[in-house]
């Protein structure tokens, strides 16, 4: 995969998190009743585990279902999307499966909003990422004025200062209306369009994680001792097989290349995840 070069992203500085905010379109509104008092097991994570919105605010939830203290900011910032906001650097999106029985989770430290260049024909996104093709995403920060587009094979990356600096990135498209994009470093980014087609936000993750409603629990049962991997990520691998195993590969390949991504030095866990999902490559 061709990364974004580190003298780019010096130009692509981000913009805070503030940004994303909650978005008041009956369509939002909707999803956000539809996903009321749902409890959302999460896969892989560290602390939080579990999760459930009761219509007005979002709470970390204990092992037995019980509400602990709310969190202070939250967005519903997409059909589909919404954004908890933990301090002045970290924040997380969650991304929600049309059938509401899946979640993703991701971790991120920076983020841009875009908006479709007024002269971009857009509709409503039903096929991605063919509904984007060609449509140019605008806007700015304290460094630079910033376009993005998909040319249906690359993501072309452009920041100007007094000149246009344009890359060509390669993407994978890795969960709803979202395509993936590396960075030197094993850094990571998701450009994530709204529903509609207007915005579009560029994400930098710092962590992808899984989960699922309470309900739909997962099957594979693989220890951390045989798969070499950290507890917190073997957690992960058993929820990105069960994926597989149900016929999601979009999600799968995608929890795939965060665990290969995370386990960058080491060769033995490595080895495994390839022969494990080799259904996947």
């Amino acid at each position: 995969m061709r990364p974004l070069y580190a003298v780019f992203l010096s130009l692509f500085a981000f913009t805070s998190f503030a940004q994303g905010q909650q978005k008041e379109w009956p369509e939002v509104e909707n999803f956000a009743s539809s996903i009321t008092n749902v409890l959302w097991d999460l896969r892989g994570t560290n602390s939080l585990r579990h999760l459930r919105y009761d219509g007005e605010s979002i709470f970390p939830v204990t092992g037995n279902g019980m509400n602990q203290n709310p969190y202070k900011e939250h967005a519903f910032v997409d059909v589909g999307v919404f954004q908890l906001v933990f301090s002045d650097t970290r924040a997380a999106w969650y991304f929600v499966s049309d059938d509401l029985k899946l979640i993703t989770p991701i971790n991120i430290s920076e983020m841009v909003e875009f908006k479709a260049d007024a002269g971009t024909a857009i509709k409503p996104i039903k096929n991605f990422p063919q509904d984007i093709q060609n449509v140019v995403w605008v806007g700015r920060n304290e460094k630079a004025e910033l376009k993005l587009r998909w040319n249906g094979k690359e993501l072309e990356v452009g920041a100007k200062q007094d000149a246009w600096i344009v890359q060509k990135v390669d993407a994978v498209v890795a969960n709803r209306r979202v395509l993936e994009a590396g960075g030197e470093n094993n850094v990571l980014f998701w450009l994530a369009v709204s529903e509609d087609g207007s915005e579009a936000t560029w994400l930098k993750v710092d962590s992808i994680f899984g989960g699922h409603a309470r309900g739909n629990s997962g099957k594979a049962s693989q220890t951390a001792a045989t798969t070499s991997l950290s507890p917190q990520l073997n957690d992960l691998a058993n929820h990105a097989e069960d994926l597989m195993n149900a016929g999601d590969k979009m999600r799968a390949a995608t929890l795939l290349r965060e665990l290969e991504r995370k386990n960058a030095a080491n060769k033995d866990a490595l080895k495994k995840l390839q022969v494990r999902f080799k259904a996947l490559k």
